[in-house]
């Protein structure tokens, strides 16, 4: 039977070459399928049971490339909802990157900016609180100069109104030029503590007339001199007075001062707690944007391995498609070379019939 030698030898090269194709039935034999179709002749069965015998091959073929294709076209629909999917997830993924970095970026930037300014508003405050410290240190000094000074002016002031004192007494006949002569060496000492010993210069003059004149000073010598004490006092006292009112001057310009730096110092301590605030919510948005990242970069990078898998495995499923479906063309293309090489050979034993019939009838 060259027929059925011809068929075998294009069914096992067909095999070999799709060992692997999907099957979605149960597995066909095209062997088994020769075989039952050999039979049939070689038991002269009609030509109708032979070709339905390949009918009923070819329709299993026809009816498992239907399914597949229902199968294919559902897992195609599968494929393009995954893979939209995973690219809108993807986008997403990047966009969230994209706007975390972005506020990353200005986060870090403002806490790198609050603190530089941080740092230039602590040298502001250090360096006002020296000036407030000197001063604290200056207004200090100066009091205490103050109080010294005004106790010189007023052991001045003292000195001459013992000398006074002293002066009437001489008038009165009972004090003597000796008490007067100490009292005019402390006035002498007190000229020189609050530096005024040039307005002091005639009234030392006046004492060593008086002391020259001894017992035989007269009244209006003692007038003048009484007169220019009066006079020196009096300019004391102002002098005195003007250092008071200077003084208090000072100590207002130094209040002032103080209350100016104070209140610098208050703003700059307002402003350092403002900007560690700042700096607080800056380093906090940098740990929820990092976390935002991170999050991000990984999802990004989890979809892209999914979409790759996706790809793959919808590839696979085309390529099997693509060769079961070629391996069912093949088996349809022996089916119908098998129908045609039965109906010739039906054809040539139905004329070597009736060739053998005419011959019969000749013979006899």
């Amino acid at each position: 039977m060259k027929i059925f030698a011809l068929l075998l030898i294009l069914v096992i090269v067909s095999g070999t070459n799709h060992q692997n194709r999907l099957n979605y039935t149960k597995q066909r034999s095209m062997t088994a399928i020769m075989a039952e179709v050999e039979i049939k002749i070689k038991s002269h069965a009609p030509l109708d049971a032979v070709l339905n015998v390949l009918t009923l091959f070819r329709d299993s073929v026809n009816e498992e490339q239907v399914n597949h294709d229902q199968i294919f076209n559902l897992e195609q629909n599968e494929c393009q909802n995954e893979y939209e999917f995973r690219n809108a997830e993807i986008q997403n993924a990047k966009n969230t990157l994209r706007d975390s970095n972005a506020q990353l970026s200005i986060c870090q930037y403002t806490k790198q900016r609050t603190t530089d300014q941080q740092q230039v508003n602590q040298q502001q405050e250090n360096t006002f609180q020296q000036h407030l410290n000197t001063i604290l240190t200056t207004a200090e000094s100066e009091q205490g100069y103050f109080k010294k000074r005004s106790r010189q002016y007023e052991d001045s002031l003292h000195s001459i109104d013992e000398a006074l004192t002293i002066l009437e007494g001489i008038s009165n006949g009972y004090r003597s030029f000796s008490e007067l002569s100490k009292v005019s060496q402390k006035m002498l000492q007190t000229s020189f503590d609050i530096n005024k010993t040039g307005i002091y210069a005639p009234i030392f003059n006046a004492f060593i007339g008086l002391a020259n004149q001894g017992e035989s000073v007269d009244l209006s010598s003692l007038q003048q001199v009484e007169h220019l004490l009066n006079d020196l006092r009096s300019t004391i006292q102002e002098a005195f007075n003007q250092f008071t009112d200077s003084n208090a001057q000072s100590v207002g310009l130094f209040n002032l001062q103080q209350e100016k730096v104070k209140k610098v110092l208050t703003r700059l301590e307002q402003q350092y707690e403002r900007q560690q605030a700042k700096l607080e919510k800056s380093q906090a948005c940098i740990g929820v944007q990092s976390a935002v990242s991170n999050s991000a970069l990984s999802k990004q990078q989890r979809n892209e391995q999914l979409f790759e898998q996706a790809k793959a495995l919808c590839s696979t499923f085309e390529n099997e498609y693509n060769l079961s479906t070629k391996s069912r063309r093949n088996e349809i293309q022996l089916v119908n070379q098998l129908e045609d090489m039965v109906r010739q050979r039906f054809e040539v034993v139905k004329e070597e019939k009736a060739v053998f019939s005419t011959y019969a009838k000749l013979k006899y």
